[in-house]
């Protein structure tokens, strides 16, 4: 498995995480099976590096975020608070997971769009598939290199500008159910990768060697054909938001996915708000366990409030109640179950 280099940025970022969600170092680190001292050396940047998949466990667990878009887009926030967008950037623990694990919805116009352009340009998807995957970007001791992980992005060796680079490996069968759209969510970068090859193909023919020049040109035709179907990362997205000036601009930008998602949680907002307005002291106490419940289990919870208790409107005050009362015994007596009776999928 790979692992993130522990930058200063990260170190805070995961703490600032954990104490804005009141999250106890030592849960933290039963919840990892590890000592409280390797939080406290991983947090002041006293360890050089961590395995990705214990890193994203760590995060899920002190944001209480399961999606992880939306965990991308709290880690981002936190990020930018210090750092400019060039910054955030720079920081290949975070590139990694915004392009490589987030998995984000592939709007329909975007595979027509692939597909009819393979088409017309009669590429076959077998074809297309042994292109991306000989990283013809990348030189020949990189691609001979054991060493590199598949899909992980890392910095080039003795390369002045710190750039970046990816060895990407991709199944036939992905590209298929993606082009099929047996797949409707995908890591930001097969997509990239897809339409990349499939543009150079049209360009460039089967020369697989291109200037730098020709390779940036590729890299910006890509990213804003992406970006014109609303197909994009954490990080293009707020860099694209920073240079809109009103919120309709801001709308037609974002997906309906992103969109929709704003409207429900806006509403949800004005909903708390308007019980506050109500009764204050009593809804300060219910949010309080709702939020403890969230970071508990978010899965779980959101499984729970989709639940149609609006069937209900016709039931009375005290059968509401009674209802509620019968909730408690129930989760009462689930507490006293053994771990081996426990529910792993909603």
């Amino acid at each position: 498995m790979p692992r993130a280099i522990v930058t200063n940025e990260l170190a805070e970022t995961l703490r600032n995480i954990r104490l804005q969600n009141k999250i106890q170092s030592k849960l933290l680190a039963k919840h990892i099976n590890k000592s409280p001292a390797f939080i406290s050396k991983l947090e002041s940047g006293n360890i050089q590096t961590i395995d990705t998949k214990e890193l994203y466990s760590i995060l899920q667990f002190i944001s209480g975020e399961n999606d992880s878009t939306e965990l991308a887009e709290r880690i981002y926030n936190s990020l930018k608070i210090k750092c400019t967008s060039k910054e955030i950037d720079e920081q290949l623990w975070f590139v990694n997971y915004d392009t490589v694990e987030c998995l984000i919805p592939i709007p329909e116009t975007l595979v027509d769009y692939i597909n009819e352009l393979l088409t017309r340009l009669n590429i076959t998807r077998s074809y297309l598939h042994s292109r991306i995957n000989a990283n013809e970007a990348l030189s020949q001791e990189e691609n001979d290199d054991e060493s590199i992980e598949y899909n992980h992005w890392y910095h080039k060796k003795n390369a002045e500008d710190n750039a970046q680079s990816i060895k990407i490996k991709l199944s036939e069968k992905k590209i298929n159910d993606i082009l099929d759209k047996k797949i409707d969510i995908s890591p930001y970068v097969f997509i990239f990768c897809i339409l990349f090859y499939t543009l150079k193909i049209e360009k460039h023919g089967n020369r697989a060697d291109i200037s730098d020049d020709e390779n940036r040109e590729l890299y910006k035709e890509t990213t804003e054909l992406l970006n014109s179907h609303k197909f994009l990362s954490i990080s293009e997205k707020n860099n694209i938001i920073m240079e809109k000036e009103t919120q309709e601009e801001v709308q037609e930008l974002l997906s309906s996915f992103d969109n929709t998602n704003r409207e429900i949680i806006s509403d949800i907002i004005s909903g708390f708000r308007f019980a506050s307005d109500h009764n204050i002291k009593t809804t300060n106490k219910y949010l309080e366990m709702f939020s403890d419940n969230m970071h508990w289990d978010i899965g779980f919870m959101l499984r729970l409030i989709s639940l149609n208790f609006k069937i209900m409107e016709k039931t009375s005050f005290n059968n509401k109640k009674a209802l509620l009362n019968e909730i408690e015994k129930l989760i009462s007596e689930y507490a006293n179950l053994s771990d081996q009776c426990n529910i792993e999928e909603y």
